[in-house]
């Protein structure tokens, strides 16, 4: 009998499951205890970054700076020591909320290399270091990775993931934020230890990155992505589907900007806003649908989750049948 889990990795590993998985349903979530870290007396997390909470989210603080300047990382930033986190504690809890049938999915960061700076900095100063302080800002992000890495290592022990999620904003809805240089020498090596990482300890590595990422597609695969998480489907991805078929797995489908995501969008349009996202994006069956997150907690949401949801279980469970 083929189990949920079995179920996602065919999917995951690039093949045609018997069904379409569901990002929402079918994982178990393992996040370690440094994601809810709060400093009692600044509300900071660890990177000295204070957060506001709405509908869509969470955000940086409007106004707040961890830091001034580049150079200031190494005073601000307060680093968890990996091998003194509770793990077996951790792995207990994440268990007992699980289920044996689905898919272990470990969730290492979402913010990475490029976007804790920005959120530290600023959008302003964090760009400008890119240029004008280029080895100190390498020298952060090394010291990040770094921290990923040894992480990583304590995951794998301990809660054996068979997907880690690791992801950076590095993309707006126009493309990239960064040129193709400045990604070969900057980011690349770095976001590759990351996947080598997580490869190493057995597991696929999901990267996921909001916007229009345009050529850095290819770049994610070449560097050791199994898995990209993109919740905003555009006309350069599909390009990039069809350019390499399974071998681009995707976590998303929904279109989140479509008609079935307007505000009071009747329940045949969502649900066909679902089977046009199946059609689309997992013909090949390398797709695992999301819906990317809709927000919201009212009635017209709640009724999106839903009917998202029931459709994708009907219309998914059929559609390689």
């Amino acid at each position: 009998m083929t189990t949920i889990r079995d179920n996602y990795l065919m999917a995951a590993k690039g093949g045609k499951p018997y069904w379409v998985p569901s990002f929402t349903d079918d994982c178990n979530m393992f996040f370690p205890d440094y994601w809810f870290w709060e400093d009692p007396e600044t509300g900071t997390d660890f990177f000295n970054i204070k957060w506001t909470a709405n509908d869509a989210g969470r955000m940086p603080l409007e106004g707040w700076h961890a830091m001034e300047h580049i150079s200031q990382w190494r005073e601000t930033v307060k680093f968890p020591d990996p091998s003194k986190l509770d793990w077996e504690g951790m792995t207990a809890r994440a268990k007992a909320m699980g289920s044996p049938d689905k898919v272990n999915v470990g969730m290492l960061n979402t913010s990475g290399i490029f976007l804790i700076p920005v959120n530290m900095l600023g959008w302003v100063e964090a760009l400008c270091a890119i240029h004008e302080e280029p080895e100190e800002l390498e020298t952060f992000i090394c010291a990040i990775t770094d921290f990923l890495c040894e992480t990583m290592k304590y995951m794998g022990k301990y809660f054996h993931p068979d997907i880690v999620c690791t992801g950076d904003d590095v993309a707006s809805a126009n493309g990239p934020f960064v040129s193709k240089e400045v990604w070969d020498g900057m980011y690349r090596p770095y976001f590759r230890r990351v996947c080598d990482a997580i490869h190493s300890e057995g597991a696929l590595a999901e990267f996921h990155c909001c916007g229009n990422c345009g050529w850095l597609i290819e770049e994610f695969l070449n560097a050791g992505a199994d898995i990209c998480q993109l919740p905003e489907p555009n006309k350069s991805l599909l390009e990039d589907k069809r350019r390499f078929g399974s071998r681009l797995v995707i976590t998303g489908g929904w279109d989140r900007h479509g008609p079935g995501s307007m505000p009071d969008a009747p329940e045949e349009v969502v649900r066909q806003s679902v089977r046009d996202g199946i059609d689309t994006w997992g013909s090949d069956g390398a797709l695992i649908f999301w819906d990317g997150g809709i927000v919201g907690s009212g009635e017209d949401a709640n009724n999106k989750r839903r009917w998202v949801a029931d459709e994708l279980q009907k219309y998914g469970h059929t559609v390689y049948g």
